[in-house]
């Protein structure tokens, strides 16, 4: 065989698994996008007078939903914060949790995603409104964090730009997942949504162990906040 017949091959081996892997055009650990406006701007989640989040579905940001919260929504969510003083950064990420959990209970009703199962990933779904992969996920919870730190809910961590991990040929399915980063001591964490069903508590880890500690990463259902 030669080489040229080679890599024929290889790709059409290689194509099925791209196609059901979270994937986009993203590069690796997202160093294509130098700040979280460029990241919003590009894939159009950047709320408007009329909204407050952008919910994305549909794999891949197919589809893109603008959410106004009620006043008991934002009564609801603003609960969750009351504790002002003396917070510490992980209660801070403990709130966080609960936040973006509560919003997916709002929003998932009006998208048609309340019954989103997490962790589940098929070709059949793309271009299903009522369902997200990971590339929907972080860019919806980013979306909820930017509203949390527009209104000033949390004041301990910035949002980042949502990383990646994983690139077939290290034995990972690309993934990817919102960031936030604890302004004490730096520490970068995924606020990951996908891995469970809408409406429960994203998976709150330290960035560095979600991508290079595959083993603990890829057994999250029951991972304790950190």
């Amino acid at each position: 065989m030669n080489m040229n017949k080679y890599f024929l091959l290889l790709f059409f081996i290689m194509l099925p698994l791209f196609m059901v892997s979270c994937t986009t055009n993203y590069s690796p650990m997202n160093s294509k996008y130098p700040d979280l406006n460029s990241y919003m701007n590009d894939m159009s989640i950047i709320s408007g007078d009329k909204s407050d989040v952008v919910v994305c579905s549909g794999y891949n940001c197919n589809f893109k939903t603008m959410i106004r919260f009620t006043d008991s929504d934002r009564k609801t969510i603003n609960e969750i914060f009351k504790k002002v003083d003396f917070r510490t950064p992980y209660e801070e990420r403990q709130m966080i949790a609960s936040a973006v959990a509560t919003i997916e209970t709002i929003v998932g009703p009006i998208v048609g995603t309340e019954n989103d199962i997490g962790g589940v990933l098929e070709n059949e779904f793309v271009g299903n409104i009522e369902k997200q992969d990971c590339v929907d996920e972080s860019a919806s919870t980013t979306s909820y964090l930017k509203y949390l730190q527009d209104n000033e809910l949390i004041f301990m961590h910035s949002i980042g730009v949502p990383q990646s991990r994983g690139a077939l040929i290290d034995g990972r399915w690309p993934h990817f997942s919102a960031v936030i980063k604890d302004k004490k001591n730096k520490k970068q964490f995924v606020v990951d949504s996908w891995y469970r069903d809408n409406g429960k508590p994203p998976v709150i880890m330290e960035l560095k162990d979600w991508v290079y500690d595959w083993r603990r990463a890829s057994k999250v259902q029951e991972e304790p906040l950190n």
